[in-house]
């Protein structure tokens, strides 16, 4: 009885050390979507704001709609903000400072930047702050893609040894 206990044991700190690291590895994949959901919201938002001239926050209620722009976490929490009369630079802003999901700061000041021209400027002048935050978001996705490929399997391995070695450390 004594023995079922401890590998019962084993096996839990095994499969808790192994899951730590699959989590670890899956914040990674997530921002990678997430990135990836910036990058197809911006898109979005150039097509709105170039063909139907329509002010950002009439922009984004359309956009939330979207499939498309449902991986940027901080969309929906902007739409509700600018529904609910928040001037558009500040719905963007605290919706990019407290939704970001897994968004880096780096990630986050990129976007949070396009408040000072979205609606501010004239439409040359947000398109091109638009796409200027688009290939700065791409640098941040390649980068977070190649991390994700190198460090996702390593935490993913490192959890399963951690355990290993935890249950060979208390045998």
């Amino acid at each position: 009885m004594l023995m079922i206990l401890k590998v019962c044991g084993m096996l839990l700190v095994v499969a808790c050390t192994t899951s730590i690291g699959i989590s670890m590895a899956q914040a990674l994949s997530r921002r990678v979507r997430e990135l990836e959901g910036c990058i197809a919201l911006l898109t979005g938002m150039e097509g709105e704001l170039s063909y139907s001239l329509a002010p950002p926050d009439e922009a984004v209620a359309r956009l939330e709609e979207r499939e498309s722009a449902q991986e940027a976490p901080f969309l929906p929490a902007c739409a509700a903000l600018c529904r609910k009369g928040t001037p558009f630079p500040q719905a963007w802003r605290e919706a990019v400072a407290k939704q970001g999901g897994s968004l880096t700061r780096e990630d986050a000041a990129i976007v949070e930047a396009l408040a000072d021209t979205l609606g501010q400027c004239d439409l040359d002048g947000q398109l091109s702050s638009l796409s200027h935050a688009k290939s700065l978001l791409a640098m941040q996705l390649a980068a977070a893609r190649e991390r994700c490929e190198s460090h996702g399997k390593l935490y993913r391995t490192m959890g399963l040894l951690a355990g290993a070695f935890v249950v060979v450390f208390f045998i």
